[in-house]
């Protein structure tokens, strides 16, 4: 009987035990998918439509009818540039999404940079680029305070993220590429000043692509290698290989009118583990939005990308401080101020420019 008693026991062991390790198992990898879009919304005030010329764009009812639309979609975070001077159309919209970034204001002031969440928000911080380049011409990037915008978004369960939303200098030009490749360095300097506590997600339109090879303003040098980042359209569709492009260039074109919007386009997502916190992407596709008459709402398509968080035998909850960032009124005013007769006095020096630019 005894010998009985002490293998049923065992057997209990044995059961209990292998009831455990799943169990415990599941406990270390717990996860959560989190679906973020990011949109260059062309967010820019008409001036044909102001002058009421026919082929003026009506950006006011754009912003509106995207933002109904969005409001009607399921992604999690979404993250916006060119943000300007229609934000109230496109926000008022977005009744589903309760937390947002305090908007920086229309040209010239802000930087255009926004993000609307499920969930709370912190530490929202915008840093203009050190280099910007382009007055009339060029992207005319000067004339607003482009940079990054970053956040700390609680995913819950204890998963804070990092995330950036990005807007960096455009066009091909040398003295445009040499500012883009300063704001990837300036970029890379602050996620590593930040460290390694919480995962990493970087968004926003680059100006930039991977498959450009040297001609990619360092973004492979300086955010892929320098900060160990991956990018979701290259491990989803380029199956993690990020120096050979020869199926895309093949089956679909190389060059600006074949890759814009269709294969690693400048709409990214790249991101990292961080806080024994691990990331997958699980999803990445570009996508264009229309309005009720099927004009398109903006030059450039979105990009959506779905992503998998599980936690490590390493997480570890972080604990810095979070702040609820709030709107103050005269500061903003003074640097909107500041930043108009910054403008106006880069216009004067430019003015032989500008004349050649609008054709008098």
């Amino acid at each position: 009987m005894k010998k009985v008693k002490k293998i049923s026991a065992l057997l209990l062991a044995l059961l209990m035990l292998s009831l455990c390790v799943p169990l415990c198992a599941a406990a270390e990898s717990e996860s959560k998918s989190v679906s973020i879009l990011c949109y260059n919304v062309a967010g820019l005030p008409n001036i044909n439509y102001i002058l009421g010329k026919p082929e003026g764009i009506d950006v006011k009812n754009h912003q509106t009818q995207l933002g109904k639309q969005l409001n009607g979609e399921s992604y999690d975070i979404i993250a916006v540039q060119e943000d300007f001077n229609f934000h109230g159309y496109l926000a008022e919209q977005l009744t589903t999404y309760p937390f947002k970034t305090v908007h920086s204001g229309g040209v010239p002031g802000g930087d255009g940079l926004n993000v609307f969440a499920r969930s709370a928000i912190y530490n929202e911080t915008r840093t203009p680029w050190d280099q910007l380049y382009g007055i009339i011409e060029d992207g005319a990037d000067e004339m607003t305070p482009k940079g990054i915008l970053y956040t700390c978004i609680d995913l819950g369960d204890g998963i804070f993220l990092d995330l950036y939303d990005i807007h960096a200098d455009a066009y091909g030009d040398e003295g445009s590429c040499a500012a883009r490749r300063d704001n990837f360095r300036q970029l890379a300097e602050m996620i590593e000043a930040r460290g390694n506590d919480r995962p990493v997600i970087v968004t926003g339109d680059f100006n930039a692509s991977i498959h450009q090879g040297n001609a990619d303003d360092g973004l492979y040098e300086l955010l892929y290698v320098g900060c160990g980042l991956k990018d979701a359209w290259v491990e989803l569709h380029n199956g993690g290989e990020y120096r050979n492009f020869d199926h895309w260039e093949e089956t679909v074109g190389g060059g600006w009118p074949n890759y814009w919007g269709v294969w690693d386009s400048l709409e990214k997502f790249l991101y990292r583990d961080g806080g024994g916190v691990h990331i997958d992407a699980t999803h990445f596709a570009y996508k264009g939005y229309q309005t009720d008459d099927g004009e398109e709402i903006s030059d450039h398509k979105a990009a959506e990308g779905t992503f998998t968080f599980t936690k490590t035998a390493d997480f570890r909850e972080n604990t810095e401080t979070l702040n609820v960032t709030q709107e103050d009124l005269k500061d903003s005013f003074i640097r909107k101020i500041f930043i108009f007769f910054t403008d106006l006095f880069r216009i004067f020096a430019h003015w032989d420019e500008l004349k050649v630019y609008i054709g008098l």
